[in-house]
């Protein structure tokens, strides 16, 4: 909204210059010929219309380039905030976190148990403590399964490495919270509404189109200008 007023006061601005200009136009109507003056009227008309085109250009450029940042900048506030929240959630009840990580490497187990070198990376803290209480992770596997720590901590979940490395999935929350971004910009729509913004671009490129018109009735007007 600032870009849009912030344009139309520079519009209201140039309109009223077109008094002067217009007064030159008529003076140098009664110095040359008519065809000089036409001349000149339409230079002004192409100058005015190519003034207010680059206006709507560009403030609605600048305009969808701030909107877009201000998506951006929710989306990725609400994503660090969603990643604040699961950590307090984890650190008020580790033990539950502690069933809930479990639980979900049960559901998996059936797609990484065969007879290949399993590796389950966690983040420092859980990793010391599964590594205290190794019968909790060993016991869900048929085949043998190490574990390790990674050496960038996340905030939770778990990392499956086989065959050497050469095949890994990343079941982490920090990868949860990227997937389920398109969620997050479905809530981030709900408070910045695109609908909204393009009423304001509508109701800007209508207020364009009217200046154009509006030319016309000003060269008729600047026409009974006596000198």
């Amino acid at each position: 909204m600032y870009l849009v007023e912030k344009a139309q006061e520079e519009i209201k601005k140039f309109n009223q210059q077109t008094l002067f200009q217009k007064a030159e136009i008529k003076k140098r109507f009664f110095e040359r010929s008519d065809e000089r003056s036409l001349k000149l009227k339409e230079h002004f008309i192409d100058n005015y219309d190519n003034f207010l085109n680059q206006m709507l250009s560009n403030t609605l450029l600048k305009g969808k380039e701030k909107f877009m940042a201000l998506k951006n900048r929710l989306i990725k506030e609400l994503k660090s905030s969603l990643a604040k929240l699961i950590k307090e959630k984890i650190e008020k009840n580790y033990p539950k976190y502690i069933e809930f990580l479990i639980n979900n490497i049960r559901e998996i187990k059936n797609t990484i148990n065969k007879p290949q070198e399993i590796e389950l990376i966690f983040n420092s803290r859980d990793y010391n403590y599964l590594l205290k209480d190794y019968s909790k992770i060993q016991g869900l596997f048929k085949n043998p399964v190490e574990i390790d720590k990674d050496a960038d901590d996340f905030i939770g979940g778990f990392k499956i490495s086989l065959v050497g490395g050469t095949i890994s999935y990343d079941y982490t929350i920090d990868n949860l919270i990227d997937i389920k971004s398109s969620f997050i910009q479905m809530e981030i729509s709900k408070i910045v509404n695109d609908s909204e913004i393009k009423q304001i671009e509508d109701n800007f490129n209508k207020f364009i189109q009217n200046q154009k018109t509006k030319i016309s009735e000003y060269l008729e007007q600047y026409d009974q200008i006596q000198f």
